[in-house]
């Protein structure tokens, strides 16, 4: 799928159409919705994919972890670098979960656990007693009931809180000046269109505080948006205090499916 030939902006935007356009990526939008999910399909919560020779995944303290979300390659549509088939997999331990932490993060697969399965096994060589494929027995989990997903391809510029947008927009959003007659800024209008704060995978990441990326070099090699999942009370999706979560990888990484270093954050207002 090719960019859109002409971007829909907002009219107060159009003297930086030519740099907001310079940023678009590809961005995979996720519509979750109740529904009784196979094993195969992918979904939010519910029951896992699972071959007979895979252990349940358990955090380092040996308690086990749930499934946030899997993703089933092989169903869906999309594009480099994102795989052509294959399930991928995320489980989160309690004690992320239950944090009350304004952010948390993790490097190291202690606490989380992305799983990714290259070929999809027929249902007769799946596990179906796996402990919570059959209920999520820690509360409150952040996604309160199993449900499928659909997929839409789009593009989306660079999101406010990215700290790309300064690189794309050649300046801070804050140094444009007051949009006449209206009172609203340039920065108040970007945030309003473009904050990026949606289920999705691929595209820009939405930040409640800062992108923890901006200031660290060893963090910007993660460059791309795996699965991002926002607190939602139509859905019954929440994440602490109205947060959200992200899984970040890196591009190239991903191309050959080595799904073994991740950056997970979550963040929750304080």
């Amino acid at each position: 799928m090719k960019p859109p030939h002409h971007l829909e902006l907002p009219t107060e935007l159009e003297s930086i159409r030519p740099l907001i356009e310079n940023s678009l990526l590809p961005i995979y939008k996720l519509l979750p919705f109740s529904k009784t999910t196979s094993l195969f399909d992918s979904k939010f919560s519910g029951s896992a994919y699972f071959p007979y020779n895979i252990t349940y995944p358990k955090d380092i303290d040996g308690c086990q972890m749930a499934m946030l979300a899997q993703i089933n390659f092989t169903q869906l549509n999309m594009e480099l670098p994102f795989p052509k088939e294959g399930i991928l997999q995320f489980f989160i331990s309690p004690s992320i979960y239950r944090s009350k932490l304004p952010i948390e993060e993790h490097l190291f697969q202690h606490y989380f656990k992305v799983r990714y399965y290259p070929q999809v096994l027929p249902a007769e060589k799946l596990n179906y007693d796996v402990p919570l494929n059959k209920k999520v027995e820690y509360e409150p989990f952040p996604i309160g009931n199993e449900m499928a997903l659909l997929l839409t391809h789009t593009f989306e510029p660079v999101s406010a809180m990215d700290y790309r947008v300064e690189r794309y927009l050649k300046k801070p959003l804050s140094y444009y000046s007051t949009i006449p007659n209206d009172g609203k800024s340039i920065e108040d209008l970007y945030l309003e269109h473009y904050l990026g704060a949606e289920h999705k995978i691929g595209g820009y990441p939405y930040f409640i505080y800062d992108d923890t990326r901006k200031s660290s070099p060893f963090l910007r090699r993660f460059d791309t948006l795996l699965l991002q999942i926002v607190s939602n009370d139509a859905q019954n999706i929440m994440w602490g205090d109205s947060g959200i979560i992200k899984f970040f990888i890196n591009e190239q990484k991903l191309m050959n499916l080595d799904f073994s270093d991740i950056y997970f954050i979550a963040e929750q207002y304080e």
